[in-house]
């Protein structure tokens, strides 16, 4: 294919390959512009002379992208995405616009539920949208801008800003806590692993000199989970003080030990590396910095 022109390709032709490259159906994409079919194909034809190279390989109802089409894909998307969220910030005040935000269950349900009326009394009007996730999901989905998760903090391609000591100790329920005198008892109850963690219930005794290998054990995929069943009575699980120091949890988790364990992974506010956040996601990430920094 003979390149013809140079420079920046007609926006339109851009959103169109766009939608028609995430959706990977022409059918599908002219439904979501409102366009026919028949338009979304000239418009990607266009925009594949205008750039001197396919962007789709076309087989027999179906189409994929080439590997300079998987290679301009993100490029477009993070354009226009900046110039969604340049337009709203200039044109649209904080209070009316809408922040998408992806959260750990456990973080969301035991740290930030609780406080999240606070954010919003000082931003009214403006709207949150909250999306559980425990593992880690493709980030570069629309229209996720901030995310909090829980790892190593590690993820290629994001700004990851550590929000928790880095430190685990015991939590169970406070009726227990009062049966336990010296750490070794806490092997009379049922210890909850979460999986996935880097840090467990073998190292915390491992770094006080006891043995657990007959210990009952647990395990569960989420700390949200974790959390309930300790709350029940059914056994004990590591967790961070920053976390159960929220009023909802506070009254139904005590520490029997202020006994921590150093762990590798934390809770982390993530978004893309040289993204231009929205005034709404600025706005949170200077709320959660201020409340996390209130309670330390």
């Amino acid at each position: 294919m003979e390149r013809v022109k140079s420079g920046l390709p007609p926006l339109n032709w851009l959103k169109t390959f766009e939608v028609a490259a995430r959706q990977l159906n022409f059918s599908a994409a002219a439904r979501e512009l409102n366009m026919t079919q028949s338009a979304v194909s000239q418009q990607i034809r266009l925009l594949e002379h205008h750039l001197g190279e396919p962007l789709f390989n076309r087989q027999h109802r179906r189409v994929s992208l080439t590997n300079k089409g998987m290679a301009y894909l993100p490029v477009v998307q993070n354009a226009i995405n900046t110039l969604k969220r340049s337009t709203s910030d200039i044109f649209s005040p904080t209070s009316n616009s809408k922040l998408v935000l992806e959260v750990n269950m456990a973080f969301a349900w035991g740290w930030l539920a609780p406080r999240l009326n606070g954010f919003c009394a000082r931003h009214p009007g403006l709207q949150l949208e909250l999306r559980h996730s425990n593992w880690e999901q493709d980030f570069n989905r629309e229209p996720v801008e901030l995310a909090i998760r829980h790892g190593l903090g590690n993820w290629s391609g994001m700004v990851c800003t550590p929000l928790f000591r880095p430190q685990l100790k015991p939590y169970c329920a406070p009726f227990l806590s009062k049966l336990l005198h010296e750490p070794i008892d806490l092997l009379s109850l049922p210890l909850i692993d979460i999986m996935g963690n880097h840090q467990s219930w073998s190292d915390w005794f491992l770094q006080i000199g006891i043995d657990d290998s007959g210990a009952l054990r647990h395990q569960v995929d989420s700390a949200a989970m974790a959390i309930r069943m300790a709350q029940s009575g059914l056994g004990v699980f590591l967790g961070y003080e920053q976390m159960m120091a929220s009023n909802d949890l506070k009254d139904t988790l005590h520490a029997p030990f202020d006994l921590q364990l150093d762990t590798e992974d934390n809770y982390h506010l993530v978004y893309r590396e040289g993204e231009v956040l929205s005034s709404a996601a600025k706005a949170f990430e200077e709320w959660i910095t201020s409340e996390l920094a209130l309670n330390n």
